[in-house]
Formats: C-alpha cells, structure tokens, sequence
C-alpha cells in the first residue's frame, strides 16, 4: 500500500516539474536543502517525527517545497511516512 502511495506521490512531483520548464542542477540542490531544511524543522514541532530517509530525500529534493507539503499533509493523515 505505502509502494503504491509512494509511486503516486513520485509521479506527481515528476509532473509539476514538468510545468515548471527544464532541471538544472542547481535547482535541484537548492529544492533538496531547502526540503531536507524544512523536513528537519517540521520534525521538531511534530511528534512522532517523519523519517528522513532516501524516499523522502528524493521527493523533496525534485518537488522542493511542494514535494514537502505533500509529504507532511500525507504524514499527518496517516497515509505514509509514519515514524517508527
């Protein structure tokens, strides 16, 4: 079930990017530190934290700040990223 989540939620920042035009390589550094950054602060206001792992690296990095809200709207709802 969290694959089939997981796959969607790829598909979808892949299609935002998109609309956005081409990926350069500073982009995509700038999304990951800017994601990873707001991934750190969100856990230490949430509890149990989300787990900061290569699947949630990978969406923040190409969906930068979308890609976090998804996750974090998709942890609070309980669907994916659960904390162990």
């Amino acid at each position: 079930m969290e694959l089939i989540i997981l796959i969607i939620l790829v598909v979808l920042v892949i299609l935002v990017l998109m609309g956005r035009g081409p990926i350069t390589a500073s982009g995509l550094i700038v999304n990951a530190i800017v994601g990873v950054l707001l991934l750190f602060l969100t856990n230490l206001f949430i509890s149990p934290p989300i787990p900061i792992n290569l699947i949630t690296i990978l969406i923040c990095a190409l969906g930068g700040v979308v890609g976090w809200l998804i996750i974090l709207i998709l942890h609070i709802l309980g669907v994916a990223f659960i904390g162990v």
